[in-house]
């Protein structure tokens, strides 16, 4: 029986320094104010189904840079991402890569569902802007809706 008192009072002094670290902030990273975690969840949708961000670089470091890689040159591994610079002449149609994310392409995921019209234009336009790439005609959010098969439509 003394033992079992022992264990319970060493369990609970345990779990009281275990609370106390950890309503202690940590030196390195203050406390965040009542500003930053608006901004915080400002960044975030209500609909997880959905990507908040408008910016083509945005969208390209949330949806693709992971795949096709920071500077788009695309890699290999666990599967083939093709490169997203210069080397890639499919980048020539705005339609093609448009339709890609709308759709997918081989193993490529679908975003068409996750991204509207403007947002899917928006990341065809940085695609075909960057890494190399100088294609000057934009593709706009009314072409994308033309493209937008129609289970896909808002």
């Amino acid at each position: 029986m003394h033992r079992d008192a022992l264990c319970l009072i060493l369990a609970g002094t345990l779990l009281a320094s275990a609370a106390t670290a950890q309503d202690t902030p940590s030196p390195a990273q203050p406390p965040a104010s009542v500003g930053d975690l608006e901004a915080l969840l400002s960044r975030f949708s209500s609909d997880p189904d959905h990507l908040t961000q408008t910016d083509g670089a945005a969208l390209y470091q949330t949806t693709c840079q992971a795949c096709h890689m920071e500077d788009g040159t695309g890699a290999t591994g666990a599967g083939a991402y093709p490169p997203l610079n210069s080397d890639n002449t499919k980048l020539t149609s705005r339609h093609f890569i448009a339709g890609v994310i709308l759709t997918g392409y081989q193993g490529m995921p679908r975003f068409g569902g996750m991204m509207s019209d403007e947002q899917v234009a928006a990341l065809t336009t940085y695609v075909r802007s960057h890494f190399g790439n100088d294609y000057p005609d934009e593709i706009t959010a009314e072409e994308v809706a033309r493209l937008r098969p129609p289970e896909q439509e808002d």
